[in-house]
């Protein structure tokens, strides 16, 4: 892959600006006390975005307990989610998974999960069902620096690649300076004796570290691993070092504000069309905000529904 189409590269942009003003949006309800805690994705929609162009619906994404830009990077209804992450009945999960076990199986997004790397190892099962029904789907596994050490991560990692499952590992650093792992001098220069990557040669699958805040780099990093997920040749880990940022836009490391000013400087975006973008994605949040705050709260006796399936 050696090009991206302008088309691509605005639609990059746009899920970037989708993601950034969701969480805006939850950010002005906490403050105005309608809701409870959130973990937010800011400074990480460069891996969302890029990753969700990639995929189809019937893909599948494991998600983290900062789950918000992973949803809306796989089309899941942003009305339902921030219904949901206020607590109510027509949210995503009828207002009992939250913002941290929030999911939509309508579009794949298979499980957030609160537990750090909880979902890595449900989303190899999805992994193995796209395998034995003889699909061509995939599943992604999103998580963090910290599930990177846990064990349940690690046996995923090799079981994945043992039974080359059709499944891509992302993780996203966001502590990549300061990398809590054991190291040794080997000889890649090209890389940190700290990055996570430099596991994936022990598992016996590709992997690579890469700027997380550079979504070209991620959106052409993540086709190379689509690809061969797809083409039945098993998994690859990807970790994107990223920089966890408050609701502003003035970091370096900002995807947003860094792709603005790259598409701006190729004459591919203008004011007018950027304005264009942010506009509609801030009525659509509007909307949704409207829709959660106008929705009823979950009935005492919904407490005991969607518990089991009868006859499973």
């Amino acid at each position: 892959m050696t090009s991206i189409s302008n088309d691509v590269r605005l639609e990059l942009y746009r899920s970037m600006v989708a993601i950034r003003t969701f969480e805006n949006g939850v950010r002005a309800l906490i403050n105005d006390g309608k809701i409870g805690h959130v973990s937010f994705y800011t400074g990480g929609e460069a891996v969302a975005a890029a990753v969700g162009a990639h995929l189809r619906m019937e893909d599948q994404i494991g998600s983290t307990h900062r789950p918000l830009g992973h949803l809306i990077a796989k089309g899941a209804d942003i009305r339902k989610m921030m219904a949901e992450i206020a607590g109510k009945a027509t949210g995503s999960n009828k207002g009992k998974g939250g913002a941290y076990h929030i999911f939509d199986p309508d579009v794949g997004a298979i499980g957030a999960n609160g537990i750090v790397g909880g979902s890595v190892p449900m989303t190899a099962g999805y992994a193995l069902a796209n395998q034995l029904k003889h699909t061509d789907n995939i599943s992604v596994s999103y998580f963090g620096e910290g599930a990177s050490n846990q064990g349940g991560v690690q046996e995923t990692l090799n079981l994945a690649a043992c039974w080359k499952l059709p499944m891509i590992f992302v993780c996203e650093n966001s502590s990549p300076e300061e990398q809590t792992m054991l190291g040794h001098k080997i000889d890649y220069p090209q890389l940190s004796i700290t990055d996570i990557s430099l596991r994936a040669p022990a598992y016996g699958m590709p992997g690579g570290s890469h700027n997380g805040w550079e979504v070209e780099e991620v959106y052409k990093k993540v086709g190379e691993a689509v690809t061969r997920a797809r083409n039945g040749d098993g998994p690859t880990l990807l970790e994107f070092k990223i920089h966890r940022l408050d609701s502003d836009e003035e970091s370096k490391y900002c995807p947003v504000r860094c792709y603005r000013e790259k598409l701006m400087k190729e004459g591919i975006l203008t004011e007018a069309l950027d304005k264009e973008i942010r506009d509609k994605e801030a009525k659509l949040v509007e909307e949704a905000i409207d829709f959660a705050m106008g929705s009823p709260e979950p009935e005492l006796l919904d407490a005991y529904s969607d518990i089991f399936v009868e006859d499973a």
